[in-house]
Order: C-alpha cells, then structure tokens, then sequence
C-alpha cells in the first residue's frame, strides 16, 4: 500500500470514528492531548528510565491510545448479527452463485430483508415515549375554526 492509500484510509477511519461517536472520539482525543501535556511535564522524571524511550511516543500515538481507550469498551460490548439475518444472506448469496435468481432479483431480496430488520428494531423506552407523543401530536385532528361571517 502506497503513502496516499495510507493516508485515505486514516482519514476514512478518522471519519467514521467522529461520525459513530462523536463525543467518544472527542473525549479520546482530548485524553490524548492531556497525556502528551502530562508526559512532557513529567520527561525530566521518565528520562532517567533508560530501557524505555519517551521521546519517541508522539502527540499522535497518545491521541490515538486515547481515542481507542473510549472505544474499547464499547467495542468489546457489541451484540452479534441475529443469526436468521446471517442466514438470509447466505441464502441469497448461495442462489446468486447457483445462478438460480438474477442480480435484480437479489437487490430485492436484499431490500425485503432490510425493511424486515428494520421493522423489528425497537427503540429504546425514552425515544419510544418521544415517538409515541410525536405520533400523537401529528395525528390529532385540526379542529375547525368557525369564522363569524
């Protein structure tokens, strides 16, 4: 992989992180930033350790151990793909290989199962409630005004 491919995918990677997470890569890079400040007040102490060089961790890697301290633990607390959801795309895929639906076919099965996923998501109890009024507001009906004509 050349340099400008390493660099795109670090921006790509950068992106996605702030988009995900916005606070989290926030607080992970403000972390990062603070233990270079610490780190630096603390060098005189740390540079009598000899078998370890401190001079060569830079902003960049504290940042980047900040930024990937906050997204850890919610790294390793995701939940896996229902396994039906696994299923259905194997099976699509399997009939696209045998040639046994073409490819518009599979975008359309891919469509279902998406609206079908999405259907079965449930919001969590305080967006339910938000929507649940939202709905009700918008729904109500428009009580006529009589005009005095």
């Amino acid at each position: 992989m050349n340099e400008e491919g390493i660099t795109e995918f670090f921006r790509k990677s950068i992106n996605i992180l702030f988009v995900s997470s916005p606070r989290g890569t926030s607080i992970g890079v403000l972390i990062g930033v603070i233990l270079d400040g610490l780190l630096g007040l603390a060098y005189p102490l740390v540079k009598s350790i000899e078998f370890l060089n401190f001079s060569a961790i830079k902003m960049w890697h504290l940042i980047g151990l900040g930024v990937v301290s906050i997204h850890l633990p919610s790294y390793l607390r995701r939940k896996e793909v229902d396994q039906s959801i696994l299923n259905a795309i194997k099976y699509i895929e399997d009939q696209k290989k045998n040639k046994s639906i073409s490819d518009w076919q599979a975008k359309q099965m891919y469509f279902n199962l998406h609206n079908k996923v999405l259907e079965s998501v449930t919001l969590n109890k305080d967006a339910q409630e938000t929507t649940n009024s939202f709905n009700k507001f918008v729904t109500q009906p428009q009580s006529k005004e009589k005009s005095n004509k």
